[in-house]
């Protein structure tokens, strides 16, 4: 079989190949509907974005009764973490929360390869909770990696996504 290149391998997601950025334009380029590394690190820093920034169910669901409920899209986002002041406690609740969230909605990164790691020492304000995020992008030949600093802001609840490195 022939090998094919690095941006044969690569495509949009759904979401990126069913919106249409140019709608004056009647006819797609060929080559809109594949990716690079980069902009594949860029599309799925903004699904995290997303993701961790909405807000879920958890907090109302019964989880023994509907388990398949809580790891639906029903219950799509992270539990509500506001509060007043970052603390350790906090800290490791948000971290989790990042966790199970990235695990069970970000199918493009490699399982068993997430790592979220509190950066207690970056932190500027009491209302800061920084991490980073590091897993491996699936990609072929070889996977890539994603590493991304993260702010979670305990007053709004709003987490802010930059490429970290």
């Amino acid at each position: 079989m022939a090998d094919r290149t690095l941006t044969d391998r690569l495509q949009p997601s759904i979401l990126d190949r069913l919106t249409d950025d140019n709608p004056e334009k009647t006819t797609e380029n060929p080559s809109d509907r594949v990716i690079d590394i980069r902009r594949l690190r860029e599309i799925i820093q903004r699904d995290l974005a997303w993701l961790l920034n909405t807000g879920n169910l958890d907090t109302t669901l019964d989880a023994e009764r509907y388990p398949n409920v809580v790891r639906s899209v029903v219950n799509y986002g992270v539990p509500d973490s506001t509060g007043d002041f970052a603390n350790t406690q906090r800290a490791l609740t948000v971290r989790d929360a990042i966790r199970r969230a990235v695990e069970l909605f970000e199918p493009r990164l490699i399982d068993g390869s997430l790592s979220v790691v509190s950066r207690t020492e970056d932190e500027t304000r009491e209302s800061l909770i920084v991490f980073d995020i590091i897993a491996d992008m699936w990609a072929e030949p070889v996977p890539a990696e994603l590493y991304l600093r993260s702010q979670f802001d305990t007053t709004t609840g709003h987490i802010s996504l930059e490429h970290g490195g």
